[in-house]
């Protein structure tokens, strides 16, 4: 997560540095704080909820199918001229199912919150309307309740939770209109999203047997004020 997310700074600085160094530029910055809503689309992939793996801490892993939520979302950033900084999070519980075709099919709840950082470029700065790209890294947690089954050598087979853990990097194209000083922004993102690891209170944290990947399409939407 380290390691992806000074990559994403590197990028965002020298953005800025390539700009600076072509003529003069005034900064006028400015900063804002949004909240909103992320409706998140599942374009498939491995979380399908159809079969399970192993953990390094030997227990069996039931893959979960995770669909379409909405996850409710509060964001903070700056403004650069056209450039725009800025993190969020957001958090629900969603619904899920695993162990499809198989005796432990089941039907769930699971939390999960996700933390995300992007760099926005505005086309048409400094008008009210402006579009532009933009380039995301995330990081989530999915905790799925009962996902877990391994074997004690007194008490026999049991369950219990996992949590996933997602990097994820987003490409994004964004609208946003300003009513001073308030505003509205409105952005269409693709975000694929890698797993390696998974975690449960008995065998803490562990890298799974292999990779899983699953690809979402987000349409967002937030009101914001700036300052």
């Amino acid at each position: 997560m380290r390691k992806a997310f000074l990559l994403f700074a590197v990028a965002v600085w020298t953005s800025l540095s390539f700009a600076e160094s072509h003529e003069k530029i005034i900064w006028h910055r400015s900063y804002f704080i949004s909240i909103g809503l992320d409706a998140s689309l599942s374009l498939g992939g491995d979380l399908d909820g159809k079969g399970y793996m192993k953990s390094d801490g030997d227990e069996g892993i039931f893959i979960p199918s995770i669909g379409s939520f909405p996850l409710p979302l509060a964001e903070i950033g700056v403004n650069f001229n056209q450039h725009t900084v800025a993190v969020s999070f957001g958090m629900w519980n969603i619904d899920v199912n695993y162990g499809k075709g198989s005796d432990y099919e089941t039907g769930n709840d699971a939390n999960y919150w996700r933390f995300a950082a992007e760099y926005r470029y505005y086309f048409f700065w400094p008008e009210d309307f402006q579009i532009g790209p933009g380039l995301a890294y995330s990081f989530s947690r999915l905790s799925v309740h009962d996902a877990a089954i391994g074997m004690d050598k007194y008490s026999g087979e049991f369950r219990e939770s996992a949590v996933f853990a997602a990097n994820a990097f987003a490409l994004s194209a964004n609208m946003r209109y300003k009513i001073r000083p308030f505003g509205m922004d409105i952005a269409v993102r693709y975000r694929p999203h890698f797993i390696r690891s998974v975690s449960t209170s008995s065998s803490g944290y562990n890298d799974l047997s292999e990779t899983l990947w699953h690809h979402s399409l987000e349409i967002g939407g937030r009101v914001f004020y700036e300052f």
